[in-house]
């Protein structure tokens, strides 16, 4: 008997260590990363322009945070939120609408598939061209990053329904919009999440894709430029170019809010 009672205890103190592992195990793994890569840099030599310290980037990133990255993290956040929360009704609309006709299964389907695959890079000098260089851009690039990902797998979810549930409903003269919310889309759940997850990594990548166009020419003091495009005002950017005669050269360059470029450094 005492046994058969302490059972169910065992089994849920098994739980609770198996979630605690569950949660302790990326943290460890992360931090043995980051010791080897300091281990590395310190025992190389390796130059902190090639591959700084973790410790140093940790360091940089407190002291510069509020004056250098807040602003910046804050207007990326919203740009991804923005772009996220649009895409996944419309995803999911897309889905739902598609899941009623095979016709539109067939025709929706490649399309989704190639913006996907399709490197937002490649789309972006577009519609910066079409429609400027402020924000509307990146949240447009997020919509079309995340909504076909959401809606292949909300489609793949709404496809899957078993047969026999389906027919169920039609015998109990269910409609189609009955049918859709009581069976389908509940059995779609767990793909639809899968999409949702999918939807969310693909728009902070789609909204970071940025590009930064500006002229320059090289004379015998190395660089100067003017802006063209959306720079961000009051920072720094690091580039590089080639000069005369083939040497290749980096600047670091100031851009105040009168967008004007002031060169720093060169090597």
């Amino acid at each position: 008997m005492d046994v058969k009672q302490n059972a169910p205890q065992k089994a849920k103190v098994t739980k609770e260590r198996k979630k605690k592992v569950y949660y302790i195990a990326p943290l460890v793994l992360l931090a043995v990363v980051i010791a080897l890569v300091e281990f590395i840099v310190v025992a190389f030599d390796i130059s902190r322009t090639v591959l700084p310290a973790p410790h140093a980037i940790f360091s940089h990133m407190v002291r510069n945070f509020e004056r250098d990255i807040l602003s910046h993290m804050l207007f990326t956040l919203r740009v991804i939120l923005t772009g996220y929360f649009v895409a996944i009704p419309l995803g999911m609309l897309i889905a739902a609408i598609s899941s009623q006709f095979n016709i539109l299964i067939k025709a929706i389907t490649p399309l989704n598939i190639l913006l996907v695959v399709t490197p937002m890079i490649t789309l972006v000098p577009l519609l910066m061209l079409w429609m400027g260089f402020d924000a509307r851009v990146r949240i447009i690039v997020v919509i079309l990053q995340a909504t076909p990902i959401i809606a292949i797998n909300t489609l793949t979810g709404f496809s899957r329904t078993e047969a026999m549930k389906l027919e169920l409903m039609r015998s109990m003269g269910a409609s189609r919009l009955q049918t859709f919310f009581k069976v389908v889309f509940p059995n779609a759940l767990p793909q639809v999440f899968t999409g949702l997850k999918l939807g969310c990594i693909f728009s902070t990548i789609a909204a970071k894709v940025r590009l930064h166009f500006f002229y320059y020419r090289s004379n015998e003091r190395g660089f100067s430029g003017r802006k063209r495009g959306a720079w961000v005002p009051n920072s720094n950017v690091l580039g590089s170019y080639y000069d005369r005669d083939g040497i290749w050269h980096y600047f670091n360059c100031r851009i105040d809010w009168h967008n004007t470029i002031s060169v720093g450094s060169f090597n």
